[in-house]
Order: structure tokens, then C-alpha cells, then sequence
């Protein structure tokens, strides 16, 4: 399950408009070391608005404290 999350996460973070190698590189080995529900807000935030920024996820995993 965690692996399949952490797929559909790295083709979200390649979807971005703003997205460069190192942010999905970067965010992939972030959310590893994170649970399952942790992946699953961030995967779900980006769905919420497909217009969000490079930015913007980097905010929002600064907010849950990751």
C-alpha cells in the first residue's frame, strides 16, 4: 500500500506546474520516512487544487511538520 502511494505521489509531483527533477526527487525521499496517512494528506491536498505550485506542497509539508 505505502509503495503504491508513494507512486501516485512521485506522478503528482511530476504533474506540477512549476516541478524540476530535484523537487520530486526530494519530495519521494521525504515521504518514505513518513506513515501512510502522511502520504495520503499530501497526495490529497495536491488533488484538491491541480493548479498548485512546487511552492505550495513545500508549505504544506512544512505545516504538518514534516
Amino acid at each position: 500500500m505505502k509503495e503504491q502511494l508513494l507512486a501516485e505521489l512521485k506522478e503528482l509531483t511530476e504533474n506540477v506546474s512549476d516541478t524540476y527533477d530535484d523537487f520530486v526527487f526530494g519530495i519521494n525521499c521525504t515521504m518514505k520516512k513518513q506513515d501512510e496517512e502522511d502520504i495520503q494528506s499530501v497526495i490529497d491536498f495536491i488533488k484538491e487544487n491541480p493548479e498548485r505550485t512546487t511552492s505550495d506542497i513545500i508549505e504544506y509539508l512544512d505545516e504538518l511538520g514534516i
